[in-house]
């Protein structure tokens, strides 16, 4: 485990056997893990893990739980989506891809993210949770945004389910790059690429189907 910061205040127990089990999950996977091997890292004896979490399956649960607490702020509230909408798909569009990418910007994202693309081969739990909490539900927020932009008349009267998944392919296929391909290359310049590469893609998709 690293070093706390000379003069930092030591975390608690509970929270450096978060970090360090999301730091051996993301290198080795789950299964390649055992409780000892975190608590060795720790610094503490395996029993007093259990003092803290029932067990392995239920400190994973704590890290997806804390994955989806970080992405669902970068969700617009209500009033945020109306006012942007109302301002141009552009700013709505350009917006969201910000805030996703700077809500994944951070070390933890990075680790629960490999630890996912690993994962969703073997662990039913979370092959379902990619499945529906990183497949699905976006793309039913994205199907209700470009219903409303067809409603407003700012794009074309398209289905806008189909819209969704167009749009929404591009996302999968930056994770697919660097979570899968390059997930050895530096975090912040995929960041700075990634965003670079969002907003062509929204200028392009908008320049589709906008009336």
């Amino acid at each position: 485990m690293k070093n706390q910061k000379a003069g930092a205040e030591p975390k608690p127990t509970k929270e450096r056997i978060f970090d360090v089990a999301l730091e051996l999950f993301s290198q080795k996977g789950f299964d390649a893990v055992s409780v000892r091997e975190i608590a060795r890292e720790v610094g503490i004896r395996e029993s007093s893990i259990y003092n803290h979490y029932k067990n392995k399956e239920a400190i994973l649960d704590t890290i997806i739980d804390y994955f989806m607490n970080e992405l669902h702020q970068s969700v617009f509230s209500e009033e945020e989506e109306s006012a942007l909408l109302e301002e141009s798909p552009e700013a709505y569009l350009q917006q969201g891809a910000r805030m996703y990418m700077e809500s994944i910007n951070t070390p933890q994202m990075e680790k629960i993210w490999r630890l996912v693309s690993i994962e969703t081969y073997h662990n039913d739990k979370i092959r379902e949770f990619f499945k529906k909490e990183l497949l699905d539900a976006p793309i039913d927020i994205w199907e209700n945004t470009f219903r409303m932009m067809i409603e407003k008349k700012m794009i074309k009267p398209l289905n806008p389910r189909t819209l969704a998944h167009e749009y929404f392919s591009f996302p999968i296929y930056l994770f697919f790059e660097y979570y899968v391909l390059r997930y050895d290359e530096d975090f912040n310049s995929f960041i700075e690429m990634a965003m670079e590469k969002m907003v062509n893609h929204n200028e392009f998709f908008l320049n589709a189907i906008k009336i």
